[in-house]
């Protein structure tokens, strides 16, 4: 008997249940005794029993909402774990109760209900697959909140989210600064926020080092490590003219992206270059170790506290705004000098 066991009975995430048995803060009181006596009854061995007392201020909500879990999957389970960390220090610093909602929403407005029902003082939503009409549904939300991981200009809307055009101006660059000319996007059939302005990036910059575009420039896969691997696979099969660099939308894709062309006999980088989007630990691991854009989550975490308790202090009398936070190029060994 496990924690996934555990998780499954209680009805929660496997983090959340971790969180729980170690005593750590980022679950509920009423969440951490209901796993451990589930833990208890399952005779599984519990850690310790630290339970932590409720702060005067009361509690603030991590609410992870998923609508299909295809683009906010277990890949990206480190970069999400950093925003916990982060914000459960912010938050617990300014003294409130961190808790976390996760759920797979069926609907959006059940969701918004459901965080209504915890009550708490102010929500943090990682915003990976929500879209502007979920946007507009989370406004019906009767407590302050901040969306982060996304972000939309035509939304009117605190966000605080990565400096995605920024970034992918820094790997256009890169490229270029290397001899590439011959460069395409491979992006995710399924958009997000990100996905879109990483897209749209690409196309500012290609256009600022006046590099040609078309309609090959964008090759499109499915989300995830499997579903990169098995559509540029197929993609290959084809035997496409191949272009000196792949940009890829995050380092998931670009994972698959090179399983599919060492199937294929491409050596990397010297007949394409890869680059990669997010810094995962497996990035400096792999071979060759991938070039790609380190984003500053815990710096997204602690704004988006910062944005969150002002608008709770000022009860909502501030304007909307928009926070981005720069990310930075790591260059390691995918990419070639081709001049």
């Amino acid at each position: 008997m496990g924690i996934k066991e555990i998780a499954k009975k209680a009805g929660v995430s496997k983090t959340t249940v971790s969180l729980a048995l170690n005593g750590h803060r980022g679950v509920s009181h009423e969440t951490r005794m209901r796993i451990i006596a589930l833990a208890r009854e399952m005779n599984y061995r519990v850690p310790g029993d630290r339970p932590m007392s409720s702060p005067s201020n009361g509690p603030i909500l991590l609410a992870r909402l998923r609508k299909h879990g295809l683009l906010l999957n277990q890949d990206q389970s480190v970069f999400i774990m950093d925003y916990i960390d982060s914000i459960n220090k912010a938050v617990s610093a300014e003294g409130y109760q961190f808790e976390i909602f996760e759920t797979q929403c069926s609907t959006l407005q059940g969701c918004v209900e459901e965080i209504q029902r915890r009550h708490p003082k102010g929500v943090v939503c990682i915003g990976t697959e929500l879209d502007e009409s979920d946007l507009e549904i989370l406004h019906s939300c009767s407590v302050p909140f901040v969306v982060i991981d996304t972000f939309f200009d035509q939304v009117a809307c605190d966000f605080v989210d990565m400096a995605n055009i920024n970034a992918v101006y820094q790997v256009i660059n890169h490229l270029v600064s290397y001899g590439h000319v011959r460069i395409q996007m491979v992006t995710s059939s399924m958009k997000s926020g990100n996905i879109v302005l990483r897209e749209r990036g690409f196309a500012l910059a290609m256009a600022h080092n006046r590099l040609q575009m078309d309609e090959a420039s964008f090759i499109s896969v499915e989300p995830g490590f499997d579903g990169a691997y098995q559509t540029m696979k197929a993609y290959l099969d084809n035997e496409p003219l191949l272009p000196e660099a792949l940009f890829c939308y995050n380092d998931v894709a670009a994972f698959g992206v090179i399983k599919a062309l060492k199937e294929k006999k491409y050596r990397i980088p010297r007949d394409v270059s890869v680059v990669g989007f997010d810094d995962l630990p497996m990035a400096a691991m792999m071979e060759p170790h991938l070039t790609t854009v380190k984003i500053p989550t815990r710096r997204i975490g602690e704004k988006a506290v910062h944005v969150l308790l002002e608008k709770i202090k000022t009860e909502w009398v501030l304007e909307p705004s928009s926070w981005l936070v720069q990310g930075n190029l790591v260059v390691r060994d995918s990419v070639m000098r081709r001049t």
